[in-house]
């Protein structure tokens, strides 16, 4: 069985906790108040006591069958503690005593940097009754009959980029132009190529390294606020728990690449002006210096019952956003497609009805014009309604860790390639 390093006030002896409004280390038996400062002198020396001393890593037999399950002692209360591999602070459930597992945060498992919770679990259930607010397809009775089961602070390992770009993006872009004479309706269409480069910097841009959590939910309780992280110390995690990456620093690369690159393009793509329609053709990227740090971010995880159905929820423990999937009320969702269409496919039946009074084709042009309309404006409708209550995805690009006035224009390309002109004939007016 496995030890426990347990975080025992220099006072009294009693557990100590991080308190995210003091911003402090408090005994919760004594209601001492510690300096992080304070403590790391005690850390240190916890550091060098794990650091020397030779470990059993074999877990109990009776779950032996599980590598990723581990039993441990806890030296206040004798309770046995039960974790996975990757745990690295965690409370006994018999005396709630925070502890910190031995030999999980040394060497190249220890974080460079750490950004403590600001925000207590009063906050997690208060922002996600804010949440359910003005969601227009959740079912009317999801919170009087959503049980929340489960709210657990959590700090989760991330890997942060930095990196100075030199980027080249080439884009397609057109110009349109219209115009008529008596007999038909013209439309001149040129092309263009455009090439823009330039320089870019990012700064500690964050990619989730943990495998237990969902990678998208990750990144849509971004952005973190950096300017607030601290230099690592274990007082910040007595309280919470924490896991250590189980993702590499290689294995997130990929992620980190595709985020940076969307994000030189979209710098690139601002550069364009007086363009009708402007298309992504090709892109590359050089990195000119890149780097990569190990920290903990701060997150609490709502797990919740609806109809035997299990949701979760994530929270930025710093900035207090809150976001995860909802379920969409088949009634409402019909009810409001059926209106919406017959609603803008009457308006556009009505203007097209008046419109062509004089062609001979006024009633089928006109029915045509509101059943295209109604499904174009409903479908539009209900992609903004379900994003709403579905807002779980990647983020794209990366402008929330551009470094400041980095962005250098240093290539500008627009080149006339060719133009296109098409004409339509006008209906003829009845004459009466």
């Amino acid at each position: 069985m496995q030890d426990l390093f347990s975080c025992t006030c220099p006072c009294c002896g009693g557990s100590l906790k991080f308190e995210a409004s003091l911003q402090k280390v408090k005994c919760e038996y004594c209601d001492t108040e510690f300096e992080v400062s304070d403590l790391k002198e005690l850390n240190d020396s916890s550091n060098n006591i794990e650091e020397n001393t030779e470990w059993d890593t074999s877990s109990n037999e009776e779950f032996s069958e599980s590598d990723s399950l581990n039993v441990y002692l806890c030296e206040t209360c004798g309770g046995e503690v039960m974790c996975d591999e990757n745990t690295t602070s965690t409370l006994c459930p018999y005396c709630g005593n925070p502890v910190l597992l031995k030999g999980r945060l040394t060497g190249g498992l220890k974080p460079n940097y750490i950004i403590p919770f600001k925000l207590e679990k009063d906050a997690a259930r208060e922002n996600l009754n804010k949440y359910f607010k003005g969601k227009i397809l959740l079912p009317n009775d999801f919170k009087k009959l959503n049980e929340v089961k489960e709210i657990t602070s959590l700090y989760v390992p991330y890997w942060l980029f930095d990196a100075s770009v030199n980027g080249v993006a080439k884009f397609r872009a057109t110009k349109v132009r219209t115009w008529s004479d008596s007999n038909y309706r013209y439309r001149e269409t040129k092309y263009y190529q455009i090439i823009r480069g330039g320089e870019i910097a990012f700064e500690k841009l964050p990619v989730d390294g943990s495998k237990k959590m969902d990678d998208k939910m990750m990144e849509s309780i971004e952005p973190f606020n950096f300017k607030e992280a601290k230099d690592y110390s274990n007082s910040y995690i007595v309280g919470y728990a924490a896991d250590k990456y189980d993702v590499s620093m290689e294995e997130t690369f990929e992620r980190a690449n595709v985020r940076i690159k969307e994000g030189t393009v979209d710098a690139l793509r601002t550069t364009i002006h007086g363009y009708d329609t402007v298309n992504l053709l090709d892109s590359s990227i050089n990195y000119e210096s890149n780097s990569a740090y190990y920290a903990y971010y701060p997150v609490w995880t709502l797990n919740s019952m609806y109809k035997e159905k299990k949701y979760q929820f994530a929270m930025n423990g710093q900035t207090g956003k809150l976001t995860g999937n909802l379920p969409i009320s088949k009634i409402k969702a019909t009810l409001i497609s059926l209106f919406s269409f017959l609603l803008f496919g009457a308006a556009l039946f009505g203007i097209f009805f008046g419109v062509m009074s004089d062609s001979e084709n006024q009633i089928a042009i006109s029915v045509i014009a509101g059943i295209v309309g109604g499904l174009v404006f409903t479908t539009l409708i209900m992609l903004l309604l379900h994003r709403q209550i579905k807002p779980v995805r990647f983020q794209h690009g990366a402008a929330s860790y551009v470094v400041e006035n980095s962005f250098n224009l240093s290539l500008r390309k627009d080149i006339y390639l060719y133009r296109n002109v098409t004409r339509t004939a006008i209906p003829k007016t009845n004459k009466r």
